[in-house]
């Protein structure tokens, strides 16, 4: 093949992945595109016919009608409280869980590693009733703690996973220098292997929070009033049964999508180093 050849199948190629990407980035943005420009359209012109990206007159009603006219506010307060709380107990389940299978060696130790992270498999509806009844044992219906310890059946079997390959892929001797020099176990792994987890601790914390933050099979029947209702199941409010305000639906989305980019972007660069080192070890 001559180099001519060889360039013009390599600008080809060039081209094509960059049609790609372009092709992935419009499909991917323009959903929230419309989202929220028609979370800035006055009601009369969402259905205009001929429909249109970019609304005539742009108005702030929606977002006013969302703060000031529904339960939207404690709602997203709940969804705060739920999602930090999910992150919080997982966080310090599955570090500790993690940590245990990624360094103490015993028979079982891989089988039980596997066997929690099947939980990952379990459709959520399957487990709706039995998580129904033990919430209800507990007393803690209707509640943002008790829907908090439902969703630890979403985050905690992907996160002990992600977490004990984690603590895999740092050289046990490190710690071992630790216990050489006099050191307790607790001081090796508050000193040395959780600074150098962070990145990974953090990926998974990030995850923990972004699946309770948009849950809603749970949210819907785990909670009844306003006092505990989660933002995903407040959206409903904005529909009756003939008729859906789809501009305030809209900007309530909108205030939902923006605590998630927040945080996406801060946690950005443990996200992606998290995620990469994760996968050195299983």
């Amino acid at each position: 093949m001559s180099s001519g050849t060889a360039l013009r199948s390599k600008g080809a190629l060039a081209t094509a992945t960059w049609i790609g990407v372009a092709v992935m980035a419009v499909w991917t943005l323009a959903p929230i595109a419309v989202m929220v420009f028609t979370s800035l359209k006055p009601r009369d012109e969402v259905f205009a016919i001929p429909p249109t990206l970019l609304p005539d007159t742009w108005t702030l009603q929606n977002y006013v009608e969302v703060f000031t006219g529904s339960s939207m506010p404690r709602a997203f307060l709940n969804s705060i409280l739920a999602a930090g709380f999910t992150t919080l107990m997982t966080l310090i389940l599955c570090t500790s869980a993690g940590y245990a299978l990624a360094r103490f060696r015993f028979r079982s130790a891989r089988p039980i590693a596997l066997f929690i992270l099947l939980g990952q498999m379990v459709p959520i509806t399957v487990l709706l009733l039995p998580l129904y009844e033990i919430i209800g044992d507990m007393r803690l219906q209707d509640s943002v703690v008790g829907l908090a310890i439902a969703h630890l059946v979403i985050t905690v079997p992907l996160v002990t996973w992600m977490i004990r390959n984690q603590i895999a892929s740092i050289p046990v001797e490190l710690e071992e220098a630790v216990l050489m020099d006099g050191g307790s176990r607790l001081d090796a792994v508050t000193y040395v292997t959780l600074p150098v987890a962070a990145p990974g601790i953090a990926a998974a914390g990030m995850y923990a929070f972004l699946q309770s933050w948009h849950e809603f099979v749970l949210a819907s029947v785990l909670t009844s009033s306003a006092s505990a209702r989660t933002a995903p199941v407040a959206l409903t409010e904005f529909a009756s049964e003939f008729r859906i305000d789809w501009g305030s639906t809209m900007a309530a989305s909108v205030v939902l999508t923006v605590p998630v980019v927040i945080v996406f972007i801060v946690l950005q660069k443990y996200f992606v180093r998290g995620l990469a080192s994760g996968g050195v070890k299983g």
